[in-house]
């Protein structure tokens, strides 16, 4: 238990020391959710619509990096109907992590990752998942305090029975909290 409170102490302290500023972002990405089940089913895989809402209240940004702690809610739509079978829609919220490099001026790299807790929107079942993405960066608007950007994730959620695959489009809003600019 001490180590990761010794190591998160070390982190905070260090990171004035790199010559960057603390961010806070907001994001929101609307993807193609598809889930490939790990049982035996009548369908392959189902289609749904996932809305995805990303707060991300600590944030450190230096000259080509940056690292941020993110709390993430999103809501999975029913999946279209299949006859008259149709997969249950849940609500998500989970913390994760994120880290981004900068290729240019405009561009950057992106991943993230973290674990989530999930409820079935029709019936009262609870469930854990794991998720990854990596995506594309492009700086929109730029000003002192804040940037704008656009978002194209690719996102893996890994669950007990299924395992899921979503792309989307988003936006992603960065400002500086403390009002020193952004770098």
């Amino acid at each position: 238990m001490k180590r990761p409170l010794v190591l998160s102490l070390l982190l905070l302290f260090a990171l004035p020391i790199a010559g960057g500023n603390f961010v806070t972002t907001i994001s929101y990405v609307p993807s193609a959710y598809l889930s490939i089940p790990h049982f035996e089913d009548e369908l392959p895989f189902r289609t749904s619509m996932s809305n995805t809402f990303i707060f991300e209240p600590f944030g450190y940004e230096a000259d080509t990096w940056s690292v941020n702690a993110s709390l993430k809610g999103a809501f999975v739509t029913p999946s279209l109907p299949w006859g008259s079978y149709r997969a249950r829609g849940f609500t998500s919220l989970g913390l994760g992590a994120r880290f981004s490099y900068s290729l240019t001026e405009r561009f950057a790299l992106f991943g993230s990752g973290g674990i989530a807790v999930n409820r079935y929107t029709a019936i009262e079942w609870a469930f854990l998942s794991f998720w990854a993405e990596a995506g594309l960066q492009y700086t929109i608007l730029e000003t002192t305090n804040t940037e704008l950007s656009a978002i194209l994730p690719i996102m893996i959620d890994l669950r007990k029975e299924i395992t899921a695959l979503s792309i989307g489009l988003g936006l992603r809003w960065s400002f500086d909290p403390y009002g020193g600019g952004l770098l």
